[in-house]
């Protein structure tokens, strides 16, 4: 149950357009270990720089993440992210665990004592969840305000030696790792026990903080035969900075207008939770009911629940995209119509149309409703920046376009399975969106529900967003890529 090697690398940037290795940690003993186990199967770790195109390589993050690399994205390969397989020459690096955060690829090699047998289950070893929960608390140790990531960099060693010494992970907490390596002091009442996985007691102000985070993927084709796609999900986090070893907290996840609620489904809580409440319907109204939840909360930030929502009535964004080519120039025309459900102000909304498939741009005539119109630098995307609010009395907004491409350049040659399918009138549009205080299915925190035993005061906040995450509208002229 331990680790050979732990690598912290910088993703590639604008200013930066190479990755960078920020933190290297071997482990010498387990890694010999790792040799005798693996006999003549032995797959030694090859050099930094080496390691680290190879990761980019694996997880899409590199220079050629766009293209098509048969051994990683072939249909025939198991995806078990964030377990990868790493190729080398001298055989396959198993089991490897990559989390992405920010700028930052956080990797580490688990020890597989039975690695000259097949490939086994990663439930049947036990070094991958240590690996796992590792990597977790990095991660949390990281996400701080960008002026103090600096500092924490450079406390990396000391926290690793605290949480995983010699490679074995025995804390996998970053806040009771940051207490240890602090010397924090530790004052319990006598009828308190303190728990090894909580060294560290908060000493001040007691407080939580929820948060309601809700996405929405969906795709929609203005022709009959095709149906719109939508999918609905959401997380609930929370950070409770309360005194005391022991707290129990109970919360209810209400809506904020039951007659437009959307009922939630498959609801998948944290480790934490002592008790939470199944999907019931009114039987009288058949209007959803409040979910409950009680849980006794860790030091750190986390998640304590994960939902989905399948019977959305109505799309937030209703679109029609149409576009004719003719030789060298694109007839544009979009629409997009506001749900009288959603909230109208936006922290952002925009929409692009890739045409990666095409000649570079040379020009366009655009003519919005609202808003305004621009290129990428690359000359391959379409962006209209639609801005904050729609017009209250029709909340819809239109744009027309007359896109010029470059005569006698060629088309770029197509790097996924997407930008192949998108030749001709086989074409999308992207709308990305975030609107606060305020989610599509109505869940929000019922703040006079939320309890605390032993009882004390606290100071609540919560808060809510809604978020696009693969919202596609296809040209109504040509077809969707959609699976029946």
């Amino acid at each position: 149950m331990s680790i050979r090697h732990l690598w912290i690398i910088q993703l590639p940037t604008s200013q930066n357009k190479s990755a960078k290795v920020l933190l290297s940690r071997r482990y010498p003993t387990v890694e010999k270990k790792a040799k005798l186990c693996g006999g003549d199967k032995y797959v030694r770790v090859l050099p930094d720089p080496q390691m680290a195109r190879l990761l980019l390589q694996e997880v899409s993050c590199g220079p050629s993440d766009r293209k098509f690399v048969a051994e990683r994205d072939s249909c025939r390969e198991c995806v078990q992210k964030p377990i990868f397989k790493l190729r080398t020459d001298e055989g396959d690096l198993w089991p490897l665990i990559v989390l992405q955060q920010s700028d930052f690829l956080l990797c580490c090699l688990c020890l597989d004592e039975k690695s000259n047998r097949k490939e086994r289950e990663l439930t049947s070893i036990p070094s991958v969840s240590l690996g796992f929960s590792l990597l977790c608390a990095v991660a949390e140790m990281l996400r701080v305000p960008s002026q103090e990531v600096a500092t924490r960099l450079m406390e990396l060693p000391l926290f690793l030696n605290e949480a995983a010494p010699f490679g074995s992970v025995r804390d996998g907490c970053a806040e009771s790792v940051l207490a240890k390596m602090t010397n924090r002091p530790i004052t319990l009442p006598k009828n308190e026990k303190q728990a090894a996985w909580k060294p560290g007691v908060h000493r001040g102000k007691s407080s939580i903080h929820l948060n309601i985070t809700e996405y929405i993927r969906a795709s929609q084709c203005d022709q009959e035969e095709m149906r719109d796609t939508v999918e609905v999900y959401g997380c609930v986090t929370c950070r409770a900075e309360l005194e005391g070893v022991s707290s129990n907290i109970i919360v209810n996840l209400s809506h904020a207008a039951r007659q437009a609620a959307v009922p939630l489904d498959q609801l998948t809580v944290h480790p934490c939770v002592l008790s939470a409440d199944t999907a019931i319907l009114s039987a009288r109204d058949m209007l959803p009911q409040p979910r409950r939840i009680r849980f006794s909360p860790p030091a750190e930030t986390f998640t304590l629940c994960h939902y989905s929502a399948r019977r959305l009535q109505e799309l937030p964004l209703f679109g029609s995209y149409n576009m004719k080519m003719e030789k060298d120039r694109l007839q544009i025309s979009v629409l997009l119509k506001l749900s009288d459900q959603m909230q109208n102000s936006f922290e952002y909304c925009e929409l692009q149309i890739p045409l990666y498939s095409s000649p570079p741009i040379s020009n366009v005539e655009s003519a919005p409703s609202q808003g305004t119109v621009a290129l990428s630098p690359d000359r391959k995307i379409l962006a209209w920046n639609i801005g904050q609010k729609f017009p209250a009395k029709t909340l819809s907004v239109s744009m027309t376009a007359t896109v010029n491409l470059m005569e006698g350049k060629p088309c770029v040659t197509a790097t996924s399975a997407e930008d192949q399918f998108c030749v001709g009138h086989n074409s999308y549009c992207q709308v990305y969106f975030q609107v606060l205080d305020f989610t599509h299915t109505g869940c929000m925190v019922d703040s006079r529900s939320v309890q605390i035993s032993p009882s004390t005061k606290f100071k609540l906040t919560t808060g809510r967003e809604y978020k696009s995450t693969d919202y596609k509208i296809w040209n109504s002229f040509g077809e969707a890529l959609t699976v029946k």
